[in-house]
């Protein structure tokens, strides 16, 4: 396998890890707590935004071989990766707009590559 392979997979993988992240902390904010500081120190915020570490470790690790110019893409495959696991986990409806959205954005990425 190639160099620029593997550490595309390790963005991948860092964008998943990312969009896992977001809905940790998603969920720890549609709950509520007894004291604001509860909000800050809770099991789900403190490993969300530890998760999070680890995804910024993948992207510095990819970003040693694929070139910056990739950084547009990646973010915008994490807006798809967000939406899909927030269907998946969290029972959110994917309506025709965000559908549609997500479409542009597969396209937008599709054709970036492409060039």
């Amino acid at each position: 396998m190639s160099d620029l392979l593997i550490h595309a997979l390790i963005m991948v993988l860092g964008v998943v890890i990312a969009g896992f992240s977001q809905l940790l902390l998603k969920s720890a904010a549609q709950r509520t707590y007894k004291h604001w500081i509860y909000q800050y120190l809770n099991v789900r915020v403190i490993l969300g935004y530890g998760i999070m570490v680890a995804s910024t470790l993948c992207t510095v690790i990819a970003y040693h071989v694929l070139p910056l110019s990739m950084a547009p893409a990646c973010d915008a495959f994490g807006q798809v990766v967000v939406a899909f696991l927030s269907w998946l986990i969290l029972k959110e409806k994917i309506t025709r707009r965000k559908l549609m959205g997500i479409i542009v954005i597969l396209a937008g990425i599709l054709i970036f590559f492409l060039k």
